[in-house]
């Protein structure tokens, strides 16, 4: 008899388990940085599917809104405009620090939008890389060597 209680009993809690797993709210993946005193909101670029992707298909971004990538190394990372709506900055991050930043890389032309040719690539290795719109670096004095504060 206790037997047939123990199978009931790990039945009801892998039920329960799967149902938990199942219904759960994927995490946040938004955090905020600062840099150079200027808070922006980022959103978190963590697997291969959401790099692949990064702002492709958005009609925009808000005005102190960011993506990040993050690498597990640093290295030399090549990014497109694919399926892009509107135009950005780049800058590229090793550790803590901004060390390039790539001014306003253009939405790909009609002809080039599934498939733009423009690449773009960091010169000094990095492990992260933040887009941002275009003009926002400028317009708040950002340069190389910046230290970026994580929250």
């Amino acid at each position: 008899m206790n037997k047939k209680y123990l199978f009931i009993f790990t039945i009801v809690i892998v039920i329960f388990a799967a149902f938990f797993l199942l219904t759960k709210k994927p995490q946040q993946k938004n955090t905020d940085i600062l840099i150079n005193g200027k808070k922006l909101q980022v959103e978190l670029m963590q697997t291969e599917e959401e790099k692949t992707k990064g702002l492709s298909d958005r009609k925009n971004l808000c005005s102190n809104c960011g993506l990040l990538f993050v690498y597990n190394q640093e290295g030399f990372y090549s990014f497109w405009m694919r399926k892009m709506y509107f135009d950005i900055d780049i800058l590229w991050i090793n550790k803590d620090r901004v060390v390039d930043i790539t001014y306003d890389a253009k939405k790909p032309e009609v002809d080039e939008f599934e498939s733009p040719r423009t690449i773009y690539q960091n010169k000094v290795p990095a492990d992260k890389v933040l887009e941002v719109n275009a003009g926002w670096v400028e317009k708040n004095g950002i340069k190389v060597g910046e230290t970026i504060v994580f929250k």
